[in-house]
């Protein structure tokens, strides 16, 4: 299946963010699928060199980057605005990849579901829906979205977004919860946290020995490491409030916070002012995640921070699970799912969240502990390898994904779009043909009836959709000229100098209009041909059948009369198998020049085209032979 994957905040393994979208979209391209992500700048480094829209391809993942700055540190109103630029950048983007399976928009922001929504339904593609925070939850309550107007389209957009969605992926038990509690049916939410990537934090012990014997000033003892956004949810001035209280309790205790964000240089400025900044407490700029595995390597414990609010209860923070990916410890000091599987497995501390100094004295004995260090070290590498494997969500996202679009295969939607678009705009097409060309019908009438004599029309059966016989019209471009036995004269003796002008112009064709407007026949299709035909096709060539037949098609404009037989049929089982409105406007578009032209209006030697029946019935009768 073709995938068309949205998210804002896609960051390669280059780049300091969380790779879940990475990962697996990597994994679905292994497993066979195709990935297109649109994404914005935000998380790649300058090295990629990225221009206004980039189109690269990353580990199989066709990407389309759109520059899109973004940042922790930038205000409330700037983020809006690099909200919805990205929103609409993307979905214009979106509207010109051809025909995904399935639209897949993760947030953050909950703006995403804008382009996923409207390329899914332009598309006739489902949309699956990733959640990764209860927003707007979180801004309500940190006070970033305070207007009670802005709250309420807030709450709206997040049920539209549940609303419009074939399906919808939460991240922790919390967010599933939050989502059903919306009148979603808990059948339709899928429950797929963040996961370990042990293949890459899972490193020999040297290369985290390599990171301090460069860095030895957190050798000397334990090293706590915290390694994410500064950002004013997740309150990393507690960690210097820890470090302060733990030089008192067990001084060789290195604290690493490596990281930026809105708080940085506040975080910064308390750590000078506490007395701990480059004492026992070091802050580096935000590392790739590439180069994590040997920082977390040198570490004793890990530690992931958030305000003490509800509503972060639910987080799926990536930092936990890079920490059990790299078998080390983790500390959290918040409530809720993480911080109950941390405390039932032994694989880490949780530290109370308003009170540092007492966090200090059990992070101090928790590090005292080296049978529980290494217990908690097992333990944290044993839900990596089980629980939280990568490959092993990857696998149930993937089969989500896949039941999403076997249930509702967008190809058959779009098809059944693309056949009722098609009818309606035959029926207004052609009624407006007849209205205006309604001069030209009358003039060619009266024109055949001084040089011909009657009748005007040709009428003559001919199978329509599924073989139906049907009476096509057309105005009559020869005479009625026999020989002496009756018989009726060759093509080429019967044809007649205004016969010829109205077929080298192809206003012959004009009454066929008939036809389109009750549904004989449509604007764009195979040609009708005779009804003797039928028992020559071989199977292939009987499915030009499946559609009704038209007035041009694609053979007409690759070479009407001058092509072969069998290269007639190839191009109308093409037609068949890869139908769609836009084909049918360039063909109409291109049968203006072939009419012009007036070429192919003949196969070479004959007045029109041989017939198919006789051409067929010689080869049988030389087979016989």
């Amino acid at each position: 299946m073709h995938i068309l994957y949205f998210h804002q905040y896609f960051c390669p393994p280059d780049g300091a963010g969380g790779t879940r979208s990475y990962e697996m979209a990597r994994r679905l391209v292994e497993a066979g699928h195709c990935v297109t992500m649109v994404t914005s700048s935000a998380f790649f480094p300058d090295t990629y060199g990225l221009k206004r829209t980039t189109r690269l391809s990353l580990d199989g993942i066709d990407l389309v980057v759109l520059r899109v700055p973004y940042g922790n540190s930038m205000g409330f109103v700037r983020r809006i605005l690099a909200f919805f630029q990205f929103a609409i950048r993307a979905t214009w983007t979106g509207l010109k990849i051809d025909n995904p399976d399935l639209v897949f928009a993760t947030s953050t922001p909950l703006t995403i579901v804008f382009p996923g929504f409207i390329t899914s339904r332009v598309k006739a593609a489902p949309m699956v829906f990733e959640v990764r925070d209860l927003w707007p939850d979180l801004p309500i309550a940190v006070g970033a979205l305070k207007n009670p107007v802005a709250k309420w389209l807030a709450r709206r957009l997040e049920r539209f977004a549940y609303a419009v969605s074939s399906h919808v992926i939460a991240l922790s038990p919390g967010m599933k919860d939050g989502i059903v509690s919306n009148g979603v049916s808990e059948e339709s939410v899928t429950m797929i946290p963040n996961a370990s990537d042990t293949h890459l934090f899972r490193v020999p012990a040297d290369l985290g020995e390599s990171f301090l014997y460069r860095h030895p000033h957190l050798s000397a003892g334990p090293l706590v490491t915290y390694a994410g956004t500064l950002g004013h949810i997740n309150g990393v001035s507690y960690l210097v409030e820890v470090a302060e209280a733990m030089r008192t309790l067990k001084p060789d205790v290195k604290f690493l916070i490596c990281g930026d964000g809105a708080e940085h240089d506040t975080v910064k400025e308390l750590a000078r002012h506490r007395g701990v900044l480059d004492e026992n407490l070091w802050m580096v700029p935000p590392c790739p995640k590439s180069d994590m595995p040997e920082v977390l390597s040198a570490s004793t414990i890990a530690v992931s921070l958030f305000r003490d609010l509800p509503e972060m209860r639910h987080n799926s923070a990536n930092k936990v699970f890079d920490a059990l990916a790299a078998g080390r410890p983790i500390a959290v000091n918040y409530g809720g799912w993480q911080a109950e599987l941390i405390e039932s497995r032994g694989a880490g501390v949780v530290l109370p969240p308003g009170d540092p100094v007492q966090a200090a004295q059990e992070l101090a004995e928790f590090l005292d502990d080296g049978d529980g260090l290494l217990r908690a070290r097992e333990q944290a590498a044993a839900l990596a390898d089980s629980r939280f494997n990568r490959d092993k969500l990857a696998g149930e996202l993937r089969t989500v994904l896949e039941q999403v679009v076997a249930t509702e295969p967008a190809a058959k939607k779009r098809r059944s779009r693309s056949r009722a678009l098609k009818r309606v705009f035959d029926i207004a097409a052609s009624a407006i043909g007849l209205a205006v060309l309604s001069p030209v019908l009358v003039g060619i009438s009266i024109a055949i009836l001084i040089k011909m004599g009657r009748p005007v029309f040709f009428a003559q059966q001919r199978p329509g959709q599924k073989g139906r016989p049907f009476t096509l019209l057309k105005f009559r471009t020869m005479s009625q000229s026999t020989d002496t036995s009756g018989a009726l004269l060759a093509d080429s003796d019967r044809l007649t100098p205004l016969g010829q002008f109205l077929r080298k112009t192809s206003l012959d064709e004009l009454p066929e209009l008939f036809n389109v407007l009750i549904g004989d026949m449509s604007l764009v299709g195979p040609r009708p041909l005779l009804m003797e035909y039928l028992p020559y096709y071989s199977a292939e060539q009987a499915r030009r059948h499946d559609v009704r037949p038209g007035i041009t098609g694609l053979a007409q404009v690759r070479g009407r009369n001058a092509l072969t037989w069998e290269d007639k049929f190839d191009f109308d089982i093409t037609y068949v198998d890869t139908q769609s409105f836009a084909l049918d406007l360039r063909i109409l578009w291109e049968t203006i020049a072939v009419v012009l032209g007036g070429k192919g209006v003949a196969a070479e030697g004959h007045a029109t085209m041989p017939r198919f029946d006789e051409i067929m019935a010689r080869r049988e009768g030389a087979e016989d032979d």
